[in-house]
Formats: C-alpha cells, structure tokens, sequence
C-alpha cells in the first residue's frame, strides 16, 4: 500500500506540471474531441512505459552483474539526487507565459499522426527522461525492491499519469480557463517540493532499508 500511494503521488506531481503534453490535450479535447486526444496520450504513455522499462531492467542487470561493493548504494543516491534536482529546477524555472495553441495541421486527419506527435514530444522532454531515470534508479537499488513491487509502483504511475491525462481531454473546455500563470505557477509549486520531498525520502530508503 505504501508503494501504491508513493506512486500515486509521483503520477501527479508529474501529470499537473503544465508542459507541451498538457496544452496539446487541451486543445485537442476542446478542437476534436476525445478520440484525437487519447490518440496523442497514447503515445505519450508509450513514450513513459519505455522509459521506465528501460531504466527499470538496465539498472537491475547492472546491479545483478555487479560485484562493486556499494555500487547498490551510489546507484540509489544518484536516482534520489536527481530527483532532487528535477524538484529543484521545477521550482526555480519560471516556465514563459503558457501558449495554448499547437500547431495540428499536419496531423488533421491521422490518428496514427497524433500518436507519433504525442510519443515524440514526450521522448524528448528531457523531464520526463530524467524523472522516469531518478525514480526507477532509486528504487531499483533498493534490495528490498522485487517483481511485485516494482509492477506496483510502476502500474500506480502509469495509472495516475493515464487516469489525469483522460480527464485532461474530457474536460478540456473546463480546463482552459485555468491556464493562467498564477494557477500554473501554483501547481509547479506543489509538484516541485514533492518530488524534492520523495528525493529525499528514497534516499533514505536506500540508505536506512537497503
């Protein structure tokens, strides 16, 4: 349960950080509706599920293959660290003046377009790579970390980043008059000091349980 509400929490703190993804739902939900907004989310959830796949097994086979005494250690306090920093830099980086407007005419009539839109702007928002990194980094090194655990941490992430982006593009038309840089601003807040906050914490989880 405590690893469901960790990843509960982390879902959020990424999915309410106001970014390319969450202007591009926006716009589709209010211009053409669910259906072209779940297409862009799906590539955008693709885009997630392979980076935490790929860092979640790279990091084990090294830990596995590994005879470096405390690599398991250094390894945990790297992800913990860069959570830290990500945490850091969302609260010091005032993002520009939110522009919702995205440009959709070369993906008017494809679906399959917008699921490449959606999964490339993802793969190359250096955020989500180095959250996805600090994350399964640090739990991965954990020794009190098995299968089970990461399937359920990594589903609660999913889940949470899935189930707040779908109600993104549902309510769209509600959502829009809320892009306003003191909302956003508020929201980079909380996001911020909870991802500094869990930096933290899987440090010391790594430290103290090993």
């Amino acid at each position: 349960m405590i690893l469901l509400g960790q990843g509960i929490i982390l879902g959020l703190s990424l999915s309410v950080l106001a970014g390319p993804m969450m202007f591009l739902f926006i716009q589709l939900g209010i211009e053409r509706g669910f259906r072209a907004g779940a297409a862009a989310g799906l590539g955008s959830w693709t885009s997630d599920i392979l980076f935490a796949l790929a860092v979640y097994f790279g990091i084990s086979y090294v830990l596995r293959v590994s005879n470096l005494s405390g690599f398991a250690l250094v390894t945990g306090l790297i992800g913990g660290i860069i959570l830290i920093v990500i945490g850091l830099g969302v609260l010091w980086h005032r993002p520009p003046e939110p522009q919702l407007e995205v440009d959709l005419n070369n993906f008017r009539d494809s679906y399959v377009g917008l699921w490449l839109k959606g999964f490339l702007i993802n793969t190359f928002n250096p955020f989500a790579a180095f959250f996805w990194i600090g994350v399964m980094t640090s739990f991965s090194a954990s020794k009190q970390m098995n299968g089970l655990d990461a399937t359920i941490l990594f589903g609660s992430i999913i889940g949470t980043i899935v189930s707040t982006d779908i109600l993104k593009i549902l309510l769209a038309k509600r959502l829009k008059p809320l892009m306003k840089s003191s909302y956003l601003d508020n929201m980079r807040k909380v996001s911020g000091v909870a991802i500094v906050l869990f930096g933290l914490i899987l440090i010391g989880r790594v430290i103290f349980c090993g």
